[in-house]
């Protein structure tokens, strides 16, 4: 790469303030034969793209425990591997649980931390979650916190007031120092798998508060938390999504289980927009008898 474009590049990357993240969670899909089809789509798209290694973006995936490790072996590109959830106990006697340890040992050090499906099916409350973010954070480990309404607390106009109170609990005696590595992902829990998707306003405008409450609890940290919107996130709305102020990446549900769709939303980031529009753009070539024309000239 010339150095005018590398150049280029780097401006774009100051310009737009943070890289976004592109996490995918698989949730309880995916077969090994599933993954190794999904893998090698993936890695053919990703190896012909000459965008992405320069948009400094964060692309991850969280499979099923069981797919871990299949998914590391056949992924040949960039790619953060998360888990789905976490037992904040480093050993013991609990049946079915996996621990913070067994997956720093695999080097899986992004964990999702209170998924709506797991509040509502699994009866996490805010105090265990509370727990895990702080033994995450404490072990240099990064937790995605999933905030979100149901859809009669966010009739009743009760989204801010809800959001407060899971932010204030969620993240209690969390120190300033080690929330840097907090990503908080605002998932409103009736456009989760539901196909409806908030508005652009709303969005926007919940992230706002979301950002202004972060900074209330955390700080200036608070302005450095990434803040992810999720729900039926697609490759059709998702250059919209994350065009938004406020909003520093999606976390995708089902059109991360396609290789394709789930590199569309990959290309919709800011940076990857913005890059891929310079790298083909048409350059003006100036001919030789041009040149010598300018010459004769002087």
């Amino acid at each position: 790469m010339n150095k005018n474009l590398h150049n280029r590049i780097t401006e774009i990357n100051k310009s737009t303030e943070k890289n976004q993240w592109i996490l995918g969670n698989w949730k309880m899909n995916k077969n090994y034969s599933d993954i190794f089809s999904f893998a090698k789509e993936f890695n053919r798209l990703m190896r012909r793209d000459h965008v992405t290694r320069f948009t400094e973006d964060v692309i991850g995936i969280a499979p099923t425990y069981l797919g871990l490790l299949p998914l590391a072996d056949l992924l040949k590109t960039k790619t953060l591997l998360m888990a789905q959830n976490v037992n904040r106990n480093e050993k013991g006697a609990f049946t079915g649980e996996i621990s913070y340890t067994m997956l720093k040992e695999f080097n899986v050090n992004t964990v999702i931390v209170g998924h709506s499906e797991v509040r509502q099916h699994f009866q996490e409350n805010d105090d265990t979650i509370n727990k895990k973010i702080i033994t995450l954070l404490g072990e240099k480990m990064t937790p995605v916190l999933c905030i979100g309404e149901t859809l009669s607390q966010f009739q009743g106009k009760q989204t801010n007031e809800v959001l407060t109170a899971q932010l204030k609990l969620d993240l209690k005696d969390v120190s300033t120092e080690s929330a840097e590595n907090l990503v908080v992902a605002y998932e409103p829990i009736w456009a989760i798998g539901t196909g409806k998707t908030a508005t652009n306003a709303i969005i926007q405008d919940t992230c706002a508060f979301i950002r202004k409450t972060l900074i209330e609890i955390l700080g200036r940290v608070g302005h450095k938390v990434h803040l992810l919107y999720g729900g039926s996130v697609t490759e059709a709305n998702a250059v919209t999504i994350m065009s938004l102020k406020n909003v520093d990446g999606v976390l995708v549900g089902g059109a991360s289980l396609e290789a394709s769709k789930f590199y569309s939303i990959i290309k919709s980031s800011r940076r990857y927009q913005l890059i891929e529009k310079m790298l083909n753009a048409p350059r003006i070539k100036t001919k030789s008898n041009d040149k010598t024309k300018i010459a004769k000239a002087k």
